[in-house]
């Protein structure tokens, strides 16, 4: 019997509703299901939530921050989420269980799918997870290939994440599918009108605007875009780098910028309610990541129209900026036009001093950069490629792929 011919009623699953980009993707999702589908949402906690939803919320009665590298801490979370998730499901009224992250997944997944389909969703590289931090190493990756074949349907967000769960972790290509996060091209619309805060109108007015936006971590990639930036205000002067997040590397980086004595050309903004109004005033965005899952934010400044530039990481970036060239799995060492942006070659992710010298990536990004600032038909053109771009990153596309895997056959 088909699933969807059972109620139109979903649980979905994460651990928190408080930042991050997955938890920013089950939002886009539950906001835009059709009304007539009822949604449940599990996570850990009610408190702290940071993005909007549909649904009823249920939780596990963990208040306490998240400790990722407590093993004690994940075990007793994990015991307690299976312990609800059985008996939710014991109901029997969902079509089905859609867990996001890993530690929801596995135990989505033994928690069993006799009385409803058994979907997981795979969020970032598995394998760029290992080689940075051992917890992924030693346990979430070997549970992946004990336990992920089990699920109805796994779920990648990139159709790169897709080919290593097939490839690297020999999960079955029948039931590996891709779903990108998509974006609500009218609120990003609407949102970005609204007006900037008085001091950023200031400090960016008559002047050239780059903008990055991610959490400010190693893995992001920040610092080499700072040291990059050092080399072109060397050439236009008149440039504003505007930095959007919050995370352990702050001090590193604001430190940088002191060292370059380049502080006054950049705007550490912090975590912000709404990114767009700022993306929107910029010439440019830029993302520098070593890693992403799907970069949400670098599909938000396309769907802004605006000229990107996006390091050649791994998952996600050729398939929003470079299409045709997605399955080539040989990096760039060079500055690339593409189809819809800038595609420059990863940086290494050290944390470097102004006493390095720059490597070859940071200077490819930074003549991407200003080649950017000096031709304003090539700005003109990446924009107006982004605007034909966004409209494959409609979320309303991306709900209809969804319902088709809820309502398949198993």
């Amino acid at each position: 019997m088909k699933q969807n011919m059972l109620k139109k009623r979903v649980l979905f699953v994460i651990p928190s509703l408080r930042s991050g980009g997955a938890e920013r993707a089950l939002s886009n999702v539950t906001l835009h299901f059709p009304e007539e589908w009822d949604i449940d949402i599990l996570i850990n906690s009610d408190k702290n939530i940071a993005y909007p939803y549909r649904g009823q919320l249920y939780t596990l009665g963990i208040d306490e921050e998240p400790r990722t590298g407590n093993v004690w801490y994940q075990f007793k979370v994990f015991i307690k989420r299976w312990r609800k998730l059985k008996k939710l499901k014991r109901k029997g009224t969902y079509a089905a269980c859609i867990s996001f992250l890993d530690s929801a997944n596995v135990a989505n997944i033994l928690s069993g799918k006799k009385k409803c389909k058994v979907i997981v969703s795979v969020r970032s590289s598995l394998k760029e997870q290992g080689r940075h931090w051992p917890q992924y190493k030693f346990i979430v990756n070997p549970l992946v290939k004990i336990f992920y074949n089990q699920a109805d349907k796994i779920v990648s967000v990139s159709e790169d994440i897709e080919r290593e769960l097939v490839n690297s972790f020999r999960l079955k290509s029948e039931k590996v599918v891709t779903i990108i996060n998509g974006c609500d091209l009218e609120e990003i619309g609407e949102r970005s009108k609204e007006p900037l805060e008085q001091y950023v109108s200031e400090r960016i007015k008559g002047k050239k605007v780059i903008v990055t936006s991610g959490r400010l971590a190693v893995e992001k990639g920040q610092g080499h875009l700072i040291r990059a930036f050092s080399k072109v205000v060397e050439k236009y002067s008149n440039t504003v780098f505007i930095l959007l997040g919050s995370g352990p590397l702050e001090s590193y980086l604001k430190e940088l910028t002191n060292d370059y004595q380049i502080a006054e050309k950049v705007l550490f903004l912090g975590h912000v309610s709404n990114p767009y109004q700022y993306v929107a005033q910029a010439n440019m965005f830029i993302l520098p990541s070593m890693y992403e899952g799907f970069p949400n934010a670098l599909a938000e400044a396309v769907c802004l129209g605006k000229a990107c530039i996006a390091t050649d990481f791994e998952t996600g970036a050729r398939e929003i900026l470079a299409p045709e060239m997605k399955k080539n799995e040989k990096k760039v060492n060079r500055i690339l036009e593409t189809e819809y942006g800038i595609i420059t070659p990863i940086c290494s992710g050290k944390t470097y001093t102004e006493k390095d010298s720059l490597e070859e990536a940071e200077i490819e990004l930074a003549k991407a950069i200003i080649m950017l600032l000096e031709d304003d038909n090539k700005q003109l053109y990446y924009e107006q490629q982004s605007c034909k771009r966004r409209n494959g990153l409609n979320i309303d596309s991306v709900i209809e792929k969804w319902i088709e895997i809820i309502g398949s056959e198993v």
